[in-house]
């Protein structure tokens, strides 16, 4: 093997390991996201009021689910 092809095979190699550290971050990133916009439901959902319950023979709906 000659010095060219063997300086070839290591770039691509080295743009190879720069594309998997680039797509391990966005998938970070997107996990981060996501984590926050889980824990921002999770804000609303204490916060929002709960339905009270009617006592006697009357149904009632609720819309919170």
């Amino acid at each position: 093997m000659d010095i060219s092809s063997i300086a070839g095979s290591s770039l691509l190699y080295r743009e190879e390991q720069t594309q998997q550290a680039l797509s391990t971050k966005m998938m970070k990133q997107s996990a981060d996201s996501q984590n926050q916009v889980a824990n921002l439901l999770a804000q609303n959902a204490q916060q929002a009021p709960h339905p009270t319950s009617k006592s006697g023979n009357s149904f009632s709906f609720s819309t919170y689910a």
